[in-house]
């Protein structure tokens, strides 16, 4: 029922108000953490890639068994507002843990129970509005809009947070020792000195290390830049045995004294500009080391929101369970994934959301670098979107709200096709920007990164958004739930477990002497956006099946379909049992 012909009552401003406040806390419990959580395993925890993958990879796990806890239990044996609350307040006191909790396996489990309490909750607000708005095509986007609302509020809230109170001065980063006294220190003196003045901060952030990694950093991005060999020598133990890996090779690591006298050779001894060079890069890492630290702060954060949108969900009009005893249609909607254009787009659902996991996995540490040692554009960036990373890739989510606005008059004039091929085209870009935005000026550099990260909202839109619809408009309503539960699982429960673990096994190989190698690893998912292109323009049928005629073999349902045409854009298709509604991520 379109909101044009829509006799149903007027949704109430109290009822609008409960909704739409459930959305917005649901998604900004998730939007606080999600972005942060690469940046805050590998560069303060310093776990290795194996594990952040593992990480990411078990987090996925809730969206698999999602459905059966929220369609099987929650649906049949309890109210929706009180499963809401109690997962919330559960889900608040487990994520609070993931703050101070250091050691892989500690974090892995914490990961797993919170994946599994949080998941369900996703569909379930979903439910729970279905079951309450008088016309869900006509009142459903305005209340499903706060979830995203509320995912930008909590990234940028971090970006403040982090920039507040997590980002060191870069030329005295301490009170009385300035970056110039760290950096010409030989020893130690300083560093403790720095530590000891702003322990908050620099206190496990701050080493000898970080000093000498900072230098390296400097002189093999001159070397490179002027397309030279940077010195290497064997990595030895503290007892000079030489090192090797996994094969048997020997490590090597740079060999500084060697690089340095390269690179003065390159900037005509100009050593005061290679210390101002190293130093520069030195108050960027300081500064970023200092952010991740502060990254455990979201966390706190989320689980703050989460005990707020706990005691909320009980407040929340009464939904009793549907104790709906229906068989499953799984069986059958497989059977309908069998034949095109759903066989196409389940298919090619695992490689996009492997492209897609290499966004979420490493964007907020790149676009970190992009906006430390702020001055000028980035200085005013800054002050919108605050640092992290986070906060700027709230961009992606303005743009999806544009997007999604946009899209009720675009689908009716472009074909289901062209609109998939629209979004894979946005995720190559996206790629495509971030592997070369060094080949840009770099006064360029940050707004290239803000309109590769103002892309996702034409991944999200025109990829994931309108392959629900196709979900929708190509199943028969006895199924359509099932196909849509079958659809989630897998573009964010296999597609992200296999994407986390192929993304930060690719980020293993971009790893040069333990800084990531951005040109090297954004390359692959951009080829692999290529290819998905031309499999989809190759394989996705220009006409859909129509499901009436599926039987017969013919096709005469040009796109887009005249269902489709129908249907908001931001619907969830209604079901009588609720336990199977649809849920688009808001990732």
């Amino acid at each position: 029922m379109s909101s044009n012909t829509s006799t149903a009552e007027p949704l109430s401003a109290g009822l609008n108000l409960q909704l739409s406040t459930m959305m917005f806390l649901q998604y900004a419990i998730w939007g606080a953490w999600l972005t942060i959580l690469y940046p805050f395993l590998m560069g303060y925890r310093e776990m290795p890639l194996s594990d952040v993958g593992w990480i990411f990879s078990i987090g996925a796990v809730g969206a698999i068994v999602a459905p059966f806890l929220a369609g099987q239990i929650a649906d049949r044996y309890f109210n929706t507002e009180k499963y809401l609350g109690i997962s919330h307040i559960l889900g608040a006191i487990l994520i609070w843990q993931l703050a101070s909790i250091s050691t892989f396996w500690g974090f892995f489990w914490f990961s797993l129970a919170y994946s599994i309490i949080y998941s369900p909750t996703i569909s379930l607000t979903n439910s729970l509005s279905f079951h309450h708005l008088p016309d869900r095509d006509r009142d459903f986007g305005k209340v499903r809009v706060w979830g995203t609302i509320g995912w930008i509020v909590a990234g940028i809230v971090m970006g403040h947070w982090l920039l507040a109170s997590w980002t060191p001065n870069e030329k005295e980063p301490a009170k009385g020792v300035t970056l110039e006294q760290i950096y010409n220190d030989a020893g130690t003196d300083q560093v403790a000195a720095a530590i000891a003045k702003n322990p908050k901060q620099l206190d496990g952030v701050l080493t000898v290390k970080l000093i000498q990694k900072a230098k390296e950093k400097t002189v093999t991005a001159i070397l490179e830049d002027a397309n030279k060999e940077v010195p290497q020598k064997t990595a030895t133990d503290e007892n000079g045995v030489a090192l090797v890996d996994d094969k048997g090779e020997e490590k090597t690591i740079i060999d500084y004294p060697a690089a340095k006298t390269a690179a003065l050779t390159i900037l005509d001894s100009n050593e005061t500009e290679l210390a101002n060079a190293e130093m520069k890069t030195l108050a960027k890492d300081i500064q970023t080391g200092s952010q991740n630290k502060g990254r455990a702060d979201a966390f706190r954060l989320s689980s703050l929101l989460g005990i707020i949108m706990g005691i909320f969900c009980f407040m929340l009009p009464k939904t009793p369970p549907a104790r709906n005893e229906q068989k499953s249609a799984t069986v059958a909607a497989l059977s309908e994934v069998k034949r095109q254009p759903l066989i196409t787009l389940f298919l090619l659902a695992v490689p996009i959301s492997c492209i897609h996991q290499f966004y979420f996995v490493f964007a907020s540490d790149f676009l970190t670098q992009f906006q430390a040692g702020a001055a000028g554009f980035v200085e005013k960036v800054n002050s919108i979107f605050g640092v992290g990373g986070g906060g700027l890739m709230t961009i992606g989510q303005m743009c999806e709200i544009a997007v999604l606005a946009a899209m009720p008059f675009v689908a009716k004039r472009l074909s289901r096709k062209t609109l998939l091929a629209t979004g894979i085209i946005a995720y190559g870009l996206r790629m495509f920007l971030f592997a070369y935005v060094n080949s840009f000026p770099e006064t360029m550099h940050l707004a290239i990164v803000i309109i590769g990260s103002a892309m996702h909202g034409f991944c999200f839109g025109c990829f994931i958004f309108i392959a629900y619809m196709v979900v929708d408009e190509e199943t028969t309503d006895d199924i359509r739930a099932s196909a849509q539960s079958l659809f989630n699982v897998v573009i964010i429960g296999v597609g992200i477990i296999v994407g986390s673990k192929i993304s930060t096994g690719i980020g293993e190989l971009a790893l040069e002497d333990g800084v990531m190698n951005y040109p090297k690893l954004f390359s692959y998912p951009m080829w692999a956006a290529v290819v998905c292109l031309i499999l989809l323009l190759a394989f996705y049928p220009n006409r859909s099946l129509s499901i009436e005629n599926t039987d017969s073999g013919e096709s005469n349902n040009p796109e887009p379909s005249d269902k489709g045409e129908s249907r908001s854009v931001t619907e969830d298709d209604p079901e009588p049992d609720n336990s199977e509604e649809k849920t688009t991520p808001e990732k």
